[in-house]
């Protein structure tokens, strides 16, 4: 009779565990997409919108920082190849090591630099995060935010894929770009929407509620809702921009507790 009493403790105590540790619904719900040391990024697999010069684009997500990054290294929250991206930056000069947001943009073929700092980030906590770029560009965090510089004119094309995680690369050389150790990020994304306008003005605004809408300016959203086992997910928008997996990549299996993952080949 000891054993049944001794197994039952183990597993109440195993699921103790794993609830103490389980990531808190988003306020998007649904499932979610995780990324670790080994599944760092989703992306299009083909040019996304390669003939288009956006005069206005906001893209958001939500993100959950399990563990903060080593110091000085940078993570792609979202971004294209020679046009925009939204980076996590962990600062090591600043008084509380804080994790920051960085933001840069090509406009018309010049470089409109970038811009890092500010906008804070917590660990183990649910963050809207937003990239705006139109005659001046902005990031934001939770409702905080505001523009930097004035590039002026459009985002200018690119022909490569969009990626969400893992490192955007860039051109070192000749434009500006985040200096750092590349670092593969612990946490979760959960919905990214991209826009053709500026959703949001600075300095502050009202976070989203509940899953992001697809409306007439929305051109790309991913709810990141496929069953574990999926090596696509789908592009909400009639555009299909579908993202597909780089290696092996995990999305939750059931609701917010990671159960199952999956390793497959792209």
């Amino acid at each position: 009779m000891i054993y049944p009493r001794i197994l039952t403790c183990v597993l109440l105590l195993t699921l103790i565990a794993l609830y103490a540790n389980a990531v808190p619904p988003s306020p998007a719900g649904g499932r979610m997409l995780r990324l670790d040391e080994t599944h760092d990024f989703v992306g299009t697999g083909q040019a996304w919108f390669p003939d288009k010069q956006f005069e206005g684009l906001t893209a958001e997500a939500w993100i959950y920082i399990e563990e903060p990054p080593e110091p000085s290294t940078f993570w792609t929250i979202f971004g294209q190849e020679g046009r925009f991206g939204l980076v996590l930056l962990h600062n090591p000069n600043s008084p509380i090591n804080s994790l920051s947001l960085g933001v840069w943009g090509y406009d018309e073929g010049a470089d409109s630099g970038l811009a890092v700092g500010g906008s804070l980030l917590p660990t183990r906590k649910w963050v809207h995060v937003v990239a705006i770029y139109d005659a001046s560009a902005g990031k934001g965090a939770d409702g905080k935010g505001g523009n930097w510089c004035c590039p002026g004119g459009h985002l200018i094309r690119s022909d490569k894929a969009l990626r969400i995680g893992g490192i955007v690369p860039q051109d070192t050389v000749n434009r500006s770009h985040f200096k750092g150790k590349n670092l593969k990020l612990r946490g979760y994304i959960d919905e990214v929407r991209i826009s053709n306008i500026v959703r949001y003005k600075g300095p502050e605004w009202k976070v989203p509620n509940g899953k992001f809408r697809v409306d007439e300016h929305t051109i790309s959203l991913w709810r990141f809702d496929e069953a574990p086992w999926s090596g696509r997910f789908k592009d909400e928008t009639e555009n299909g921009y579908d993202l597909w997996r780089s290696g092996a990549m995990s999305v939750e299996a059931q609701g917010k507790l990671t159960t199952t993952w999956a390793k497959l080949k792209k």
